[in-house]
């Protein structure tokens, strides 16, 4: 092995532990935050970890930008006026050629990267598709499948965990957004209706803010970058079936939504 791959592997390896590490070291700040014991998170961790099985491939924490970024080029081929038609829709690209192109649009949000490899992985997920020799978007959202899937899910756990992190730890006066609708006693049968309404207003506001970010980033604004995200999601607790039919009341209160905050 030369240098360069030794030094390749160590960075790696480095990486990965990091990475990981990161998301421990939050979990456990929030937790004791909160009044649990740390030696007692560490006998029920131990114990978790036990049960588990080491997994057939290892985590490429490499990976974790790459697949985080895709969105960003079918975001930017739907926005940008250089790669839409008269009627605002987006144009077939190439791979490469003169003029607007798919490697050119690669560039600007993976630079370095190869763009073949790139537009594979945009297959994959089906955000794009041929026509032809050029390449076309499905659609302004695609999802991730398989092992990618993974990574998504990891980016967004990731950063809620950060936001919890710096509002319940840090001042007041530096919290962000951290906003939830709950309500304890949503009948199951409508859940199916529900989620196909949440999806659907969550689209249109996660676009307007997406277009928003775009706009900053292309002001030249002096100081540093960062990476900004927004997240929408649900969630749901285990069916309960309590005794005596559905239940009008909780804990003595009145059944309905429960709005929880923190931050601004």
């Amino acid at each position: 092995m030369g240098a360069t791959s030794r030094a390749r592997t160590l960075t790696h390896a480095v990486t990965e532990t990091a990475y990981s590490l990161e998301f421990l070291e939050r979990m456990a700040r929030i937790l004791v935050h909160s009044g649990h014991s740390p030696r007692q998170l560490v006998r029920e961790f131990r114990g978790i970890c036990s049960a588990l099985k080491e997994p057939k491939h290892r985590w490429d924490p490499s990976q974790l930008a790459y697949f985080a970024d895709l969105p960003e080029i079918i975001a930017l081929w739907h926005a940008d006026p250089q790669y839409l038609d008269n009627r605002g829709r987006p144009i077939a690209l190439a791979l490469r050629g003169r003029g607007p192109s798919l490697s050119t649009l690669i560039e600007r949000v993976l630079p370095g990267e190869d763009p073949t490899r790139v537009t594979r992985s945009l297959m994959r997920t089906q955000g794009v598709r041929r026509r032809g020799r050029q390449y076309v978007p499905t659609d302004r959202y695609f999802s991730y499948p398989g092992g990618s899937g993974h990574v998504h899910g990891l980016t967004a756990l990731l950063g809620m965990l950060r936001t919890v992190e710096r509002n319940v730890s840090g001042s007041k006066k530096f919290a962000i957004l951290e906003r939830t609708a709950l309500n304890p006693n949503f009948p199951v049968s409508a859940l199916p209706a529900f989620h196909r309404r949440l999806k659907s207003q969550a689209a249109h506001v996660l676009w307007g803010l997406d277009g928003d970010m775009r706009r900053q980033e292309a002001k030249n604004l002096p100081g540093a970058r960062v990476r900004l995200g927004v997240g929408i999601f649900a969630f749901e607790e285990p069916v309960s079936h309590p005794r005596g039919g559905p239940r009008s009341r909780v804990r003595g209160r009145q059944s309905g939504r429960v709005m929880r905050k923190r931050g601004p």
